[in-house]
């Protein structure tokens, strides 16, 4: 069974984004801040850290659109990511594998640009971005409802 989040917050650094021979990922924590009101005032809840990832043309599309501060949206599949650390301790991690990411616009404004396609080393072959990814087709109904608008 899949598990799924949505997730609202703001960036809470600078993407770190990673290439391989084979694949791309960024990762970025998100601060998630509870508000409510409590009389005549707005107070904070405990932020809650996320680690979010991003794999594959996301992945570019992350580092070229999201900076430290940004607010968004993010919903993706919940991870448990487990390692042990030089001392020895076992350590997990929880991380977000993005399916859907952007700007929240109830804080602000935003503007979208769909990217040109540029030939790559990942897009000699069919391309491969790691584990667990999915590779969608570009859906020509898109270009054409774009261009009817237009």
């Amino acid at each position: 069974m899949e598990s799924q989040i949505a997730l609202s917050g703001y960036v809470g650094g600078d993407v770190d984004f990673v290439t391989h021979p084979d694949w791309v990922s960024a990762r970025f924590r998100l601060a998630c801040t509870p508000r409510w009101r409590k009389g005549n005032e707005w107070v904070n809840g405990e932020t809650t850290w996320m680690t979010i990832r991003a794999t594959g043309n996301m992945a570019c599309n992350v580092r070229d659109s999201v900076r430290k501060g940004d607010p968004v949206v993010v919903v993706g599949r919940l991870r448990t990511r487990r390692w042990t650390d030089v001392a020895g301790n076992k350590r997990e991690q929880l991380v977000v594998d993005a399916i859907a990411l952007g700007h929240d616009i109830a804080r602000g404004v935003s503007s979208f640009m769909r990217p040109q396609r540029i030939t790559s080393v990942l897009e000699e072959e069919e391309p491969s971005f790691g584990p667990d990814d999915e590779q969608v087709a570009d859906d020509p109904e898109d270009d054409a409802m774009i261009e009817q608008a237009a």
